[in-house]
């Protein structure tokens, strides 16, 4: 009688030598560092990033969100909602002051050049003032809070590379 583990762990294997030959361009060990789960919790700690994929999954998120949203691997964004969630209350505090360190920090993760900050912060403090005034926003969780937040930067950095080409 096989285990449901080892069964699990047929199947996510096969689904990896399938997926095998489209993620060929990302060499196999940044998709395990980079992407998935293990980049969210470890975005500084390439071997806890590796660790988590395989321990958590055998690495099919982690291969999924490569497949899906590329662009996510790379790190940025990744370690970016990592940032949020880990500092949400003190960039909760930078951002209705307009400035400060963990404010400088998300801007930098975020990829915001020196020129483009002033517009985008202007933006976000907009928009995550009216999303704090939102009447659910007392009962939310932190994890909810910090996505939202990764939302109203994520849409802002959207916006402004719209309007400028």
């Amino acid at each position: 009688m096989i285990s449901n583990k080892v069964k699990f762990s047929a199947v996510a294997l096969t689904v990896l030598l399938a997926v095998a030959p489209i993620t060929m361009a990302r060499e196999f060990a940044d998709i395990y560092s980079e992407c998935g789960l293990g980049a969210m919790i470890f975005p500084d700690n390439k071997t806890g990033a590796v660790i988590t994929n395989i321990t958590s999954d055998l690495g099919t998120t982690a291969f999924s969100s490569d497949i899906s949203s590329p662009d996510t691997c790379k790190g940025g964004q990744a370690k970016t909602a990592a940032f949020i969630h880990d500092s949400y209350e003190s960039l909760e505090r930078d951002i209705a002051r307009g400035q400060g360190e963990y404010l400088d920090t998300l801007m930098m993760l975020a990829g915001v050049s020196r020129d483009a900050q002033k517009t985008i912060l202007s933006a976000l403090r907009d928009d995550f003032a009216s999303y704090v005034a939102s009447q659910d926003y007392t009962s939310q969780t932190q994890f909810q809070k910090a996505e939202s937040l990764y939302n109203i930067l994520y849409s802002q950095l959207d916006a402004s590379i719209d309007s400028n080409g």
